[in-house]
C-alpha cells in the first residue's frame, strides 16, 4: 500500500507481522469451513479463530488510522 511507505520500519514489522497472523487465521478457517461436519468443539474454535482474525484487523486498521492521524497533522515525531 502506498501509505505504508511512510511507515516507520518498526511499525511496518508490525503490520507485516499482524498481517501474517490473519493470514494464518484465515487458512485455518478454511481448514475447518471444507470439512463435511464439525463437532461442537470445532464450532467452538471456528467461534474463536473468527475472534482473533477479528482482533488482527482492528489492528492493522489503529495502526493505520493513527498513521494517517500522525501524517495530517504534521505530527510525525509524537508517538
Amino acid at each position: 500500500m502506498v501509505e505504508e511507505e511512510h511507515l516507520s520500519f518498526e511499525v511496518n514489522e508490525e503490520l507485516k507481522r499482524i498481517r501474517q497472523r490473519h493470514a494464518d487465521l484465515e487458512r485455518q478457517l478454511e481448514e475447518y469451513e471444507n470439512r463435511p461436519f464439525l463437532t461442537p468443539v470445532d464450532d467452538l474454535e471456528m467461534k474463536k479463530i473468527k475472534k482473533k482474525k477479528l482482533a488482527c484487523k482492528d489492528a492493522i486498521e489503529r495502526i493505520l488510522t493513527h498513521h494517517r492521524r500522525r501524517g495530517k497533522t504534521g505530527n510525525e515525531n509524537i508517538g
